[in-house]
């Protein structure tokens, strides 16, 4: 696939992510029950891909070179927008693959970009660790 055709795809997915979680917040329902909604479904994701301490540890040492309060700190921000993310996806009732998933991480991100170039190679390391989650990530959604 040349570079160009994959712009494209990366493109057309993202786009497809952001009408789905478009068309959730403009639903039927309120918007007041959809954020519920999402936060429920967030809430047991995360408590389904939770990932052990030392597991964790060596993950932000990883990403970030150490792993210190504030490294925990963003790598479990970046892995909570994830969460919410396909949480609002689901809910609009949208099915997620390894393929959607890897388009999530990728525009979670590129929102974080500037917070992961302090560390040399952050931003595909930590994208490297949050795909790993892939399998739990498939069983809690399921």
């Amino acid at each position: 696939m040349s570079k160009k055709t994959g712009k494209f795809v990366l493109a057309g997915l993202l786009g497809a992510v952001a009408g789905a979680v478009g068309g959730l917040l403009l639903a039927p329902q309120s918007g007041k029950k959809t954020r519920e909604d999402i936060v429920k479904l967030a809430k047991d994701i995360e408590k389904k891909v939770k990932t052990e301490t030392k597991e964790k540890s060596a993950m932000v040492k990883e990403v970030f070179g150490n792993a210190s309060k504030e490294a925990v700190a963003k790598f479990e921000e970046i892995k909570s927008v994830v969460i919410e993310k396909v949480a609002a996806v689901k809910t609009a009732g949208n099915e997620i693959d390894k393929e959607k998933y890897g388009m999530i991480v990728d525009e979670v991100l590129a929102e974080f970009k500037s917070d992961l170039e302090a560390s040399k190679g952050g931003v595909s390391k930590m994208a490297k660790q949050l795909k790993k989650d892939w399998q739990k990530m498939k069983k809690a959604i399921a």
